[in-house]
């Protein structure tokens, strides 16, 4: 009789069971975008987030929960609908609001001030960082020049080097892994793992220049993928710190294989913002 599949056999069927039908619905969604289903998915994953991080950060404090998820959805709000003035409004509410409250908790002030940090962080995090996608989708097609929008492309790019980066990582890992990156952190990982999550970050991005955006140059394919890769991977690193510091052993529970929400997506927050200033200021447009 054959053997009895490991746990980690469990996991990886798991994830690429899931895999197999959210990448073609994510694909369909960023390039089609029917009923502007893009900005809502961005929006759920960035609310869900937060939620999950003041999980983690308040346990036990419905009341610190509450307000950082009310925070993240004030920022959140301003940043899918952008302009300058409403997230700097949000911004300044929320500090205020977050410094009146710790004003009130007379007896314990410290508890109120490391409060609004943490919720400061959370809210920027994942209600900041990540709705740099949705601005990246509506820039102009840097293919076609005129359809608007078409930032599609950049979206796809910077999904494809990252998540080649997660998939060579994991592999790399699993086969040639001997020396621990930082334990403390993410057990995990390893420096095989790391180096084989470089070299797939750069076949992602070579793979995307000959499918859909032959307008990159090669030396772009290389900057861009070693910059997203490495970023992804401090991502990565970084939001296994929060759960550590906060305890936790996942953000959530939602994705099943991976967790919750930011665990599946702490390797596309980082770079979401480099490309896409990249784009904005130095593609052109």
């Amino acid at each position: 009789p054959g053997s009895r599949p490991s746990a980690n056999d469990c996991v990886l069927r798991t994830r690429l069971a899931t895999a197999a039908v959210a990448l073609p619905l994510l694909i369909w969604v960023i390039v089609w975008n029917p009923g502007a289903s893009f900005v809502w998915l961005i929006g759920i994953a960035a609310l869900v987030g937060v939620s999950e991080f003041c999980t983690m950060a308040f346990p036990s404090d419905l009341w610190d929960r509450g307000f950082g998820m009310a925070s993240g959805a004030l920022l959140l709000s301003a940043m899918l609908i952008p302009t300058q003035e409403r997230f700097a409004m949000a911004l300044a509410a929320v500090v205020i609001a977050g410094l009146v409250l710790a004003l009130a908790r007379k007896d314990d002030l410290r508890h109120g001030v490391d409060a609004l940090g943490l919720t400061l962080l959370g809210s920027l995090y994942a209600a900041f960082l990540l709705p740099h996608y949705v601005w990246m989708h509506v820039l102009p097609d840097p293919v076609t020049p005129g359809v608007q929008p078409g930032g599609w492309r950049w979206v796809i790019l910077t999904v494809v080097i990252a998540m080649s980066g997660d998939v060579g990582g994991y592999f790399g890992g699993r086969w040639f892994g001997r020396h621990k990156l930082m334990p403390s952190v993410s057990p995990g990982k390893t420096v095989e793992g790391t180096s084989m999550a470089v070299v797939a970050n750069l076949l992602g991005t070579a793979a995307s220049k000959l499918v859909f955006f032959p307008t990159l140059s090669w030396l772009e394919v290389v900057g861009l993928g070693l910059a997203v890769g490495c970023l992804a991977q401090v991502g990565d690193l970084c939001e296994s710190m929060l759960k550590r510091a906060f305890g936790a052993k996942d953000s959530g529970w939602m994705i099943p294989g991976h967790g919750g929400v930011l665990d599946r997506i702490d390797s596309l927050v980082f770079p979401a913002p480099l490309v896409y200033y990249y784009a904005r200021f130095f593609f052109g447009h």
